[in-house]
């Protein structure tokens, strides 16, 4: 890895921290990780940007290395495709990139579906004022294009227009 971090990269590592944290802190996560030991590694195809997850003994730790020996290992593409199907948090983005052949699964497949349960868990949770000025913002910059888009259509070519003389 070079002097800077790519997005996925930086994405995993604060997956780390999360799930760190929601071990620590959060009954239901805790559940998920009561009595399993495995190992899960997320990386990119030419496994530039890899990190991987140890969970054992309701402890999670994560290393950005490759593991020796991971139980299962989720590869992207390319750590751009990995930033937006992670970010997307849906199944059939999940299944289309299976079908293209840009992301690839090994060993065991239960634990895809025990990362989709941890992913529930995974978003944090955004106070309410911040949600507020996002929803804000949004709106305003959709009104703005909106009027842009109205603009745009409505300027007509002075050369065509009849001449009142």
């Amino acid at each position: 890895m070079g002097c800077c971090m790519n997005k996925f990269e930086l994405m995993l590592l604060f997956l780390a921290g999360r799930m760190q944290y929601l071990s620590h802190q959060n009954a239901e996560f805790m559940a998920l990780l009561h009595n399993r030991q495995f190992v899960i590694q997320l990386q990119t195809f030419d496994a530039t940007a890899v990190r991987y997850f140890s969970v054992k003994n309701r402890r999670i730790r994560s290393h950005g290395q490759m593991h020796p020996k991971p139980d299962f290992v989720l590869s992207f593409k390319d750590a751009d495709y990995a930033v937006k199907t992670l970010s997307k948090a849906n199944p059939m983005a999940f299944m289309k990139g299976m079908q293209a052949g840009d992301i690839k699964m090994e060993g065991d497949f239960g634990l895809l579906m025990w990362f989709n349960n941890a992913a529930k868990y995974l978003q944090p949770d955004i106070p309410k004022p911040v949600r507020r000025a996002v929803k804000w913002v949004k709106a305003k910059r959709q009104a703005l294009d909106r009027k842009s888009t109205r603009l745009n259509s409505s300027h007509t070519d002075i050369s065509r227009m009849p001449s009142s003389a």
